[in-house]
Protein backbone atom coordinates (compact mmCIF):
# COMPACT_ATOMS: atom_id res chain seq x y z
CA UNK A 1 0.00 0.00 0.00
CA UNK A 2 3.05 2.41 0.77
CA UNK A 3 4.09 1.39 -3.01
CA UNK A 4 1.13 2.23 -3.95
CA UNK A 5 0.50 5.81 -2.21
CA UNK A 6 4.13 6.47 -3.20
CA UNK A 7 2.82 6.44 -6.98
CA UNK A 8 0.21 8.36 -6.54
CA UNK A 9 2.23 10.98 -4.29
CA UNK A 10 4.97 11.37 -7.36
CA UNK A 11 2.71 11.06 -10.36
CA UNK A 12 1.04 14.00 -8.74
CA UNK A 13 4.06 15.79 -8.43
CA UNK A 14 5.24 15.37 -11.97
CA UNK A 15 1.58 16.54 -13.18
CA UNK A 16 2.08 19.61 -11.39
CA UNK A 17 5.40 20.18 -12.78
CA UNK A 18 4.37 19.49 -15.95
CA UNK A 19 1.49 22.38 -15.43
CA UNK A 20 3.94 24.81 -13.58
CA UNK A 21 6.06 24.98 -16.89
CA UNK A 22 2.82 25.31 -19.23
CA UNK A 23 0.15 27.12 -17.43
CA UNK A 24 1.57 28.65 -14.37
CA UNK A 25 1.96 28.01 -10.81
CA UNK A 26 -2.06 28.32 -9.75
CA UNK A 27 -2.75 25.43 -12.02
CA UNK A 28 0.38 23.64 -11.03
CA UNK A 29 -1.74 23.79 -7.30
CA UNK A 30 -4.87 22.88 -9.18
CA UNK A 31 -3.04 19.57 -9.55
CA UNK A 32 -1.81 18.99 -6.44
CA UNK A 33 -4.64 19.64 -4.64
CA UNK A 34 -6.37 16.87 -7.16
CA UNK A 35 -3.57 14.23 -6.61
CA UNK A 36 -3.93 14.99 -2.57
CA UNK A 37 -7.69 13.93 -2.91
CA UNK A 38 -6.47 10.82 -4.37
CA UNK A 39 -3.62 10.08 -2.33
CA UNK A 40 -5.71 11.06 1.26
CA UNK A 41 -8.61 8.64 -0.35
CA UNK A 42 -6.25 5.96 -0.63
CA UNK A 43 -5.01 6.28 2.37
CA UNK A 44 -8.08 6.38 4.23
CA UNK A 45 -9.79 3.59 2.96
CA UNK A 46 -6.36 1.28 3.18
CA UNK A 47 -6.64 2.05 6.55
CA UNK A 48 -10.46 1.67 7.11
CA UNK A 49 -10.28 -1.69 4.95
CA UNK A 50 -7.13 -2.98 6.75
CA UNK A 51 -8.80 -2.53 10.05
CA UNK A 52 -10.24 -6.07 9.85
CA UNK A 53 -7.71 -8.79 10.68
CA UNK A 54 -7.10 -11.55 8.78
CA UNK A 55 -8.08 -13.71 11.64
CA UNK A 56 -11.74 -12.66 10.67
CA UNK A 57 -14.28 -14.18 9.38
CA UNK A 58 -14.44 -13.37 5.31
CA UNK A 59 -18.12 -11.77 5.99
CA UNK A 60 -16.75 -9.46 8.42
CA UNK A 61 -13.63 -8.95 5.99
CA UNK A 62 -15.81 -7.42 3.15
CA UNK A 63 -18.04 -5.42 5.72
CA UNK A 64 -14.89 -3.68 6.36
CA UNK A 65 -14.03 -3.22 3.09
CA UNK A 66 -17.68 -2.09 1.91
CA UNK A 67 -17.57 0.42 4.69
CA UNK A 68 -14.19 2.07 3.63
CA UNK A 69 -15.16 2.31 0.23
CA UNK A 70 -18.71 3.64 1.02
CA UNK A 71 -16.51 6.37 3.47
CA UNK A 72 -13.98 7.20 0.27
CA UNK A 73 -16.93 8.19 -1.66
CA UNK A 74 -18.38 10.14 0.96
CA UNK A 75 -14.96 11.92 1.81
CA UNK A 76 -14.82 11.91 -2.62
CA UNK A 77 -17.63 14.09 -2.62
CA UNK A 78 -17.27 16.43 0.46
CA UNK A 79 -13.70 17.18 -0.90
CA UNK A 80 -14.50 17.79 -4.91
CA UNK A 81 -17.47 20.05 -3.79
CA UNK A 82 -15.06 22.19 -1.09
CA UNK A 83 -12.27 22.35 -3.76
CA UNK A 84 -14.71 23.09 -6.53
CA UNK A 85 -15.79 26.21 -4.80
CA UNK A 86 -11.47 27.11 -3.90
CA UNK A 87 -10.97 26.37 -7.72
CA UNK A 88 -13.79 27.09 -9.30
CA UNK A 89 -11.83 28.31 -12.63
CA UNK A 90 -9.10 25.50 -12.22
CA UNK A 91 -11.38 22.37 -11.79
CA UNK A 92 -9.66 20.51 -15.11
CA UNK A 93 -6.16 21.21 -13.64
CA UNK A 94 -7.69 19.84 -10.14
CA UNK A 95 -9.23 16.43 -12.08
CA UNK A 96 -5.78 16.08 -14.12
CA UNK A 97 -4.32 15.40 -10.64
CA UNK A 98 -6.71 12.90 -9.13
CA UNK A 99 -7.14 10.91 -12.49
CA UNK A 100 -2.78 10.91 -12.14
CA UNK A 101 -4.01 9.08 -8.50
CA UNK A 102 -6.54 6.96 -10.29
CA UNK A 103 -3.42 6.07 -12.97
CA UNK A 104 -1.25 4.69 -9.97
CA UNK A 105 -3.84 1.84 -9.69
CA UNK A 106 -3.51 1.08 -13.13
CA UNK A 107 0.03 0.51 -13.30
CA UNK A 108 -0.34 -1.28 -9.55
CA UNK A 109 -2.43 -3.83 -11.68
CA UNK A 110 0.33 -4.15 -14.14
CA UNK A 111 3.07 -4.73 -11.61
CA UNK A 112 0.88 -7.13 -9.17
CA UNK A 113 0.04 -9.34 -13.23
CA UNK A 114 3.58 -9.69 -13.59
CA UNK A 115 4.46 -10.59 -10.33
CA UNK A 116 1.89 -13.52 -10.30
CA UNK A 117 3.28 -15.01 -13.77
Amino acid sequence: MVWLLRLQAVLSVLGALAFGLLAGVPQALAVLVGGGIGVLLTAVSALRAGAATSEAEPAQMMAAFYRAMALKLVLAVVLFVVVAKWFAGYFAPVLTGYVATVLAYWIALLRLGRAAE
